[in-house]
């Protein structure tokens, strides 16, 4: 990715999109502060790192492409397909990085328990899975309907199903349940869930990056 894609990425780039994850992490920060009770506190941490974080991410990312307000001028210039998911959904990705990283030093400063997550990697997949997943499905959503709304709305309607849902998911969709690790869930199944999100995810990229390749649609 060379530096002037992501420049332009940067300048075209929707400030809610930053302001969004930025004000909820002070949101739960400041409730996690004052919410001194143990169990409360894992629970806050949990929702955030495990719910609301791929929750944005999704949908920042179903309007991180067809959302530019010069797509006809940046069709026209020699940025590959690749390279435009790249830097838009790296962007993303990297805001949502940041703000699970940063919960997560609050919540280890406040002395909370995350142990029930899994270790510092496995904490770190219960919330990088299904933010991975939600911003693949938002993304070919998006592209495959040519309307930001729709892989908003899939994202949006994915993650509330599947939390609505949870013990049917749990019995019969273990292995495309977005938030199992969320939930404490451990051994060859957790595995074998993260390994299927991975391989959706990449497919529904790959999916992505080819309808991107049509651009009349999207004029």
């Amino acid at each position: 990715m060379n530096r002037s894609a992501l420049k332009y990425t940067w300048l075209t780039y929707r400030r809610e999109q930053l302001w969004f994850p930025i004000a909820f992490l002070a949101l739960f920060v400041f409730i996690s502060v004052f919410m001194r009770h143990p169990a409360i506190r894992f629970n806050l941490a949990r929702a955030y790192l495990g719910f609301m974080v791929p929750l944005l991410g999704g949908i920042a990312a179903a309007y991180a492409v067809l959302d530019d307000p010069a797509i006809e001028l940046r069709f026209a210039t020699p940025l590959s397909a690749a390279e435009t998911l790249g830097t838009r959904l790296g962007l993303i990705l990297g805001v949502q990085t940041l703000s699970a990283l940063g919960f997560e030093v609050v919540v280890y400063a406040l002395r909370v328990d995350l142990s029930p997550l899994g270790g510092l990697l496995g904490l770190q997949l219960v919330w990088f899975t299904p933010t991975l997943a939600l911003i693949a499905v938002a993304t070919f959503g998006s592209l495959a309907g040519a309307q930001s709304a729709v892989g908003a709305f899939l994202a949006g309607a994915l993650w509330l199903v599947q939390l609505t849902m949870k013990s049917w998911f749990e019995l019969n969709g273990k292995y495309v349940f977005l938030f199992m690790g969320v939930f404490g869930s451990a051994g060859n199944d957790l595995l074998m869930n993260r390994v299927v999100l991975l391989v959706v995810s990449v497919a529904l990229l790959l999916g992505a990056w080819a309808l991107l390749h049509r651009q009349e649609r999207f004029l």
